[in-house]
């Protein structure tokens, strides 16, 4: 654990001899999703062996989303969120409910189509807020290479499998014959939509898509795919799940993968991830791309529309040269009621966000929102006047999350 959060993770033990004053301070906010923030979020929170208030396990995104949708932690079968306060980490039963979900991956229409007929009247609004903003890094293993620096068309060409980015000399203008070995997310990731954004928009007329699955961002750009008929990835291509399956899997030599910022890959170091156009992740340079974007999009009468607060991904320009940056990035984000029927997983949602946003995410190598997103975020989620605040009385009168 960060010594930044020490001091946090000391007052959960002391908390944890209290649990007994009552049902409030029992009552264990559990979440999960996301694998890119889940060390910055199982330090905040914190999350694991012996601290009961919160819980905060890695599934990725799309399977953090669908648990939150459907209230249910078993939502996904082999991605279920997990008691992660005791060492056995046992799957949480369908009978708990789920009190916030982290995903990278944005809500869609659909999403929203499908929770409110179903659930809006009795569990109350769903709420999405920007968590912190972050790169998505390419990390790579060549022998002989420590200084891999690709441009948009080279990053075109290797996660099309076309001429360019199918030998690691077509990458680098050698005769090296060795082949590139993407290693991609097989599970439904918030990471891969990040990547996804940045492809569509560097790769116009490629075939890229958006999505949270990586057989659909590439499916209709790789060698043989029409733009009705998408192709399988190829089969010398490394498919894991998680953060972590991307980590180990990019110890072997050849490859190349997409990754979140972690304590080996901080984007600091061009020796073990690339370049993009010349440029390494800049914590700044993030900040400032996300906040040329003003949230809720469409302004305060979009605030109710969980989609208004997550912008649309814009490509920096320009795209080399002075002035241009990394333009692989995004944010996290995360899923809440503005209604819980139980009104201690309420108070410690509300706890949680608040300490997020007066958190500095850049020892974790993430970017906090900026100054007006938070000022938006907290005037309209977390102060009590807010008709949109969560727990507010006259919206979430008899109704809540279970």
């Amino acid at each position: 654990m960060s010594a930044k959060f020490k001091t946090v993770a000391l007052s959960a033990v002391m908390m944890a001899g209290m649990v007994a004053a009552g049902a409030v301070s029992a009552q264990t906010a559990v979440g999960g999703g996301a694998t890119l923030p889940e060390v910055f979020y199982k330090d905040l929170l914190p999350s694991g062996v012996g601290f009961t208030d919160y819980t905060y396990t890695g599934t990725g995104s799309g399977a953090g989303k669908k648990a939150f949708l459907n209230n249910n932690p078993q939502a996904t079968t082999g991605s279920e969120f997990r008691d992660e306060s005791q060492a056995t980490r046992p799957i949480w039963p369908t009978t708990q409910s789920v009190h916030f979900a982290g995903s990278d991956s944005a809500l869609t229409q659909a999403e929203l189509d499908a929770y409110n007929p179903a659930h809006l009247s009795g569990w109350g609004p769903v709420i999405q807020v920007p968590s912190v903003g972050t790169s998505v890094l390419i990390p790579y293993k060549r022998s002989g290479i420590s200084n891999l620096d690709l441009s948009d068309a080279k990053m075109c060409a290797i996660f099309s499998n076309k001429t360019g980015g199918m030998t690691w000399g077509q990458v680098r203008g050698t005769s090296d014959t060795t082949t590139v070995k993407v290693v991609y997310r097989s599970d439904t990731s918030g990471t891969t939509e990040l990547l996804s954004r940045y492809l569509v928009a560097a790769c116009p007329s490629s075939g890229f898509k958006v999505s949270n699955n990586f057989a659909t961002v590439v499916g209709n750009a790789l060698p043989g795919a029409t733009s009705t008929t998408p192709v399988a990835p190829p089969a010398h291509w490394v498919a894991v799940s998680g953060s972590t399956g991307v980590q180990n899997a990019m110890t072997t030599d050849s490859r190349l993968g997409y990754l979140s910022p972690d304590p080996v890959y901080t984007g600091s170091s061009n020796a073990v991830v690339a370049k993009i156009n010349g440029n390494l992740p800049s914590l700044t340079a993030i900040q400032t791309a996300l906040g040329t974007q003003s949230l809720p999009v469409g302004g305060a009468s979009a605030a109710s529309n969980p989609l208004a607060w997550v912008p649309a991904y814009v490509k920096p320009t320009p795209a080399t040269g002075t002035g241009s940056s990394y333009p692989i990035f995004g944010t996290t984000n995360l899923l809440v009621n503005q209604c819980y029927a139980n009104a201690g997983a309420q108070a410690k949602v509300v706890d949680f966000l608040t300490r997020l946003y007066d958190t500095d995410a850049n020892p974790h190598n993430f970017v906090n929102v900026p100054a007006a997103w938070k000022t938006a975020i907290v005037d309209t989620f977390l102060t009590a006047s807010s008709s949109l605040s969560i727990g507010r009385t006259d919206v979430c009168n008899g109704i809540g999350r279970p």
